[in-house]
């Protein structure tokens, strides 16, 4: 994975295979700690203790279609954030969903950058419009805390019947993600 906006892609992907209808993501980037962190959250099939640790393999895969049983998304992911002094965790529950933390240590010269998240977000929510997306971004400097919210739900409660592949609902979403990740630095990681 060439950003960290890949691995977020990767694990959208996963909740989406899991059945998921609600996937929560939380970046937090907390300069005074020196943090930057990513939560998903979903309602999908979930993982029991066995399936969970085989996750984390990268000779694992759950996908069917695959003639090479090899899946390297969740460790990467994990990898990753372990060589920049961050940490991962992973929790899953049967039936109840998976959580997933990966925390990366900010200025450590081996992050992987953050890549284009706007995009990320904004193919996931589209492409995925029966999921509700909920996107929560973090930023913490000098005392200060910017945030931004982000909810599907609402916005197709607003709008009835007409669909989120629908231009110039596109172009609202789009626009919204550009704002909130301004507004929160997040283009700066």
């Amino acid at each position: 994975m060439q950003d960290i906006s890949l691995h977020l892609l990767d694990i959208i992907e996963n909740s989406v295979r899991a059945g998921a209808r609600c996937i929560r993501i939380r970046i937090i980037n907390d300069a005074q700690q020196n943090v930057l962190r990513f939560i998903i959250e979903d309602d999908g099939c979930g993982m029991d203790s066995e399936t969970l640790a085989m996750a984390q393999d990268p000779f694992y895969t759950s996908k069917e279609t695959r003639v090479k049983k090899v899946g390297l998304g969740i460790p990467l992911f994990k990898q990753n954030a372990e060589l920049c002094n961050g940490r991962f965790t992973i929790t899953s529950e049967p039936c109840l969903g998976t959580v997933l933390t990966a925390d990366f240590e900010r200025d450590n010269i081996d992050r992987l950058p953050l890549g284009n998240l706007k995009d990320t977000l904004l193919g996931s929510i589209v492409g995925h419009q029966e999921i509700d997306f909920y996107v929560n971004l973090i930023s913490r400097d000098k005392g200060k805390e910017q945030s931004f919210h982000f909810d599907t739900e609402a916005i197709k409660e607003e709008l009835g019947d007409i669909p989120l592949t629908y231009p110039d609902v596109i172009e609202y979403i789009e626009q919204s993600l550009i704002e909130g990740i301004q507004n929160t630095y997040m283009e700066d990681v």
